[in-house]
């Protein structure tokens, strides 16, 4: 779709998955910087640099009004009076940055404490103006790139919002630039079937970790969205393990089976409520892979602490509550001793150890 059409037609089911995601996991990310009386960050920016004009043609709400719903549910927490908050929303076109202005307005989310930054300005034009914010380690930034079907993130792109501190993003794969990932000779390496477009964006993944430092501690998950016949992508990113977490949290309530997709994307024919059964066969193979891999190593005693079982669990791309059968089959056997059932995100500046019997 032209990205010139897009914010002129209704929202397709796609699409709204897509702004789902994005909101929910806005309002996780938001609380971290704003809890506490004495906020981490004394700045908190949010970044949508393909914005549109805020609705569809129905009156659905895009990702800045969704965005800014979020940031008002928050001014009763303790960090909020001590937080300087700036949203940039940009679009290339004025048309669509005026009707943006005047939604915003119309309902009411221009928020006393929150400064806007409304420009008609082109992708790495904004970029580049931005470029002293994002580098800033006083700075929490949020980053949504919706790139309605134009390649703007290129390597250089990904590595500069890599590279930026305390920085999460969310950015959108076209149909059309998943396609030619599938042709490209690194990627048909990586891929099973490459004339398979529902497992293109797995290896996509694959690339964009290559790009990632050398040793990186660095966390990449992906989620597939079929709109029609195409396969449209997004991919995550986060230096911090809890926003890791606070993603694979939101993916795998909007995809019970693998956490990954609006679809069935290994074609399982698994049904959510099959999932309850303890049958080999109601088990979606992705998550029997992760159970495997991690019985194995914490019966060899390759995993020392929680963290590791964490660590594990953020390499399958399953939240940390998989790990709990496994944790809890093992203490019942006593083959491992652990004080826990589920590794805690909140405890992993002093994790919890995991011994194995001798």
């Amino acid at each position: 779709m032209a990205a010139g059409d897009f914010h002129g037609r209704d929202f397709d089911e796609g699409t709204l998955t897509k702004l789902r995601i994005f909101e929910l996991y806005a309002r996780e990310w938001l609380p971290v910087f704003l809890s506490r009386a004495k906020p981490q960050r004394s700045e908190i920016h949010l970044f949508d640099f393909f914005a549109g004009p805020g609705m569809d043609s129905t009156g659905q709400w895009g990702s800045p009004l969704r965005l800014l719903k979020q940031l008002k549910d928050y001014q009763h927490l303790a960090g909020w009076p001590h937080v300087r908050f700036c949203a940039h929303f940009f679009d290339a076109s004025p048309r669509k940055i005026k009707s943006l202005t005047a939604n915003l307005e119309a309902h009411k989310l221009h928020l006393p404490a929150v400064s806007l930054d409304l420009r008609p300005i082109e992708f790495h034009s904004a970029l580049r103006e931005c470029a002293a914010i994002l580098a800033s380690p006083r700075a929490a930034k949020l980053v949504f790139i919706d790139q309605c079907g134009v390649d703007q993130v290129t390597s250089e792109v990904f590595q500069q919002l890599v590279a930026s501190p305390t920085c999460d993003f969310l950015f959108f794969i076209s149909s059309s630039t998943l396609h030619r990932f599938r042709d490209h000779p690194a990627i048909k390496q990586k891929i099973t079937r490459p004339e398979d477009h529902y497992h293109v964006h797995r290896a996509v993944l694959h690339f964009y970790r290559a790009l990632l430092p050398e040793r990186s501690e660095y966390y990449l998950a992906p989620f597939s969205i079929l709109k029609g016949a195409n396969v449209y992508g997004l991919i995550f990113g986060s230096a911090h393990p809890l926003g890791m977490d606070k993603f694979l949290q939101v993916a795998w309530k909007a995809d019970e089976i693998n956490g990954e997709a609006d679809f069935d994307i290994n074609r399982e024919n698994i049904l959510p409520g099959e999932m309850l059964l303890q049958l080999e066969e109601f088990r979606p193979r992705k998550v029997t892979a992760f159970q495997r891999e991690l019985e194995h190593l914490l019966r060899s005693g390759a995993l020392k602490t929680e963290l590791d079982v964490v660590r594990v669990c953020f390499d399958h791309g399953v939240t940390r509550q998989h790990a709990e059968p496994i944790l809890a089959k093992l203490k019942k056997e006593d083959a491992i001793v652990a004080e826990f059932r589920t590794p805690q995100i909140d405890r992993l500046d002093a994790p919890r150890p995991i011994s194995t019997r001798s």
